[in-house]
């Protein structure tokens, strides 16, 4: 079989996690040992995520999926990034980074079948919060990479947390911006999930298809204070369980350290699998410039270096559904 290595290695890649699932990435294979990483302008974020910091970190998240399922072969993913910007005017896929399976120079202390078993969890967590002797392993990951992770179990703070977050998501949903962007990725139907393979799966999210439609498209029946209230009290009940939460910090202005960023998100996302610990990502809160500037200034600590740029509540739950990812064969460029 041609390109046998790097089938057998996308087949891991395809589950990394991108922005709202969108999967931006594409490969161009060139030669046992040498592939094209390509970006696809169709699927980028130029509302919510305009200079593509967060899409970067994407590329970053699958670096270090590769680079990790390429230790049990003795190989590794060298990327050489070429330095171009994410364009979203672009026509057609476009080159973005060159990548080199080398002879693997370091060990790996990750599992690959970690890359398959992570999922986002969005359902109630178990009421627990997360042991101190994990939250300091994670800690040490993210200060590997130069980052700093935070956390707290203080029901206060979780509890602010927590209605940040849907402060958020409510504002969000009523700018016609972020509200087309991040709907055009929800997937309402088990069905339409399935046939595209990619974005927000309403299933996985805990909300009915239907009422999804009618936040996105007919948004104003939201902002009726009665129907407020009561989606309001029901997206805060699926956060039920919350005993911990946690925010970021780090070197987080080019490129260079987005993708830098994406490989340490890796690698704690897999640790935090290891040890049977679940992550949801309150990314909103970081796009959103008020909700980023109040939660800036409610964790303001003198001494932190760098700006936060992601905060996430951790925790243990059932098993979450599994969001679909596109086919290596449909990511290939010929």
């Amino acid at each position: 079989m041609p390109f046998a290595t790097w089938m057998e290695l996308l087949e891991y890649a395809r589950w990394a996690p991108s922005p709202h699932n969108i999967q931006a990435w594409l490969f161009r294979l060139e030669s046992e040992d040498r592939a094209t990483l390509m970006y696809n302008p169709q699927r980028l974020l130029p509302g919510t995520d305009p200079t593509g910091r967060f899409t970067a970190v994407g590329f970053g998240l699958l670096n270090e999926t590769l680079s990790i399922a390429a230790a049990p072969l003795g190989l590794d993913v060298v990327f050489d990034y070429l330095g171009v910007p994410l364009d979203v005017n672009a026509t057609g896929p476009q080159p973005y980074a060159t990548m080199t399976l080398v002879k693997r120079a370091r060990p790996e202390s990750l599992p690959r079948q970690l890359i398959l078993d992570r999922r986002t969890s969005r359902l109630p967590y178990h009421d627990v919060p997360v042991s101190p002797e994990v939250l300091t392993e994670l800690s040490s990951v993210a200060a590997t990479f130069g980052h700093v992770l935070e956390f707290s179990t203080d029901p206060k703070q979780v509890g602010w947390v927590v209605r940040l977050n849907a402060d958020t998501m409510f504002f969000d949903m009523s700018d016609p911006v972020a509200r087309n962007e991040v709907g055009s990725w929800i997937r309402y139907s088990r069905r339409e999930a399935d046939r595209k393979a990619d974005g927000l799966a309403a299933y996985a999210m805990l909300f009915p298809g239907l009422m999804m439609k009618l936040f996105v498209r007919c948004n104003w029946l939201f902002r009726i204070p009665g129907i407020y209230y009561l989606v309001r009290a029901l997206y805060e009940r699926t956060m039920r369980g919350t005993r911990t939460v946690a925010w970021l910090s780090g070197d987080f202005d080019t490129p260079e350290s987005w993708h830098r960023a994406g490989r340490m998100l890796g690698r704690l996302w897999l640790t935090m699998t290891r040890h049977g610990v679940y992550l949801h990502p309150f990314g909103s809160v970081i796009t959103n410039k008020t909700s980023h500037a109040r939660m800036t200034d409610h964790f303001a600590n003198a001494e932190r270096e760098h700006d936060l740029w992601l905060l996430v509540r951790l925790g243990h739950s059932n098993l979450p559904p599994q969001a679909q990812r596109l086919t290596v064969e449909q990511l290939l460029v010929r």
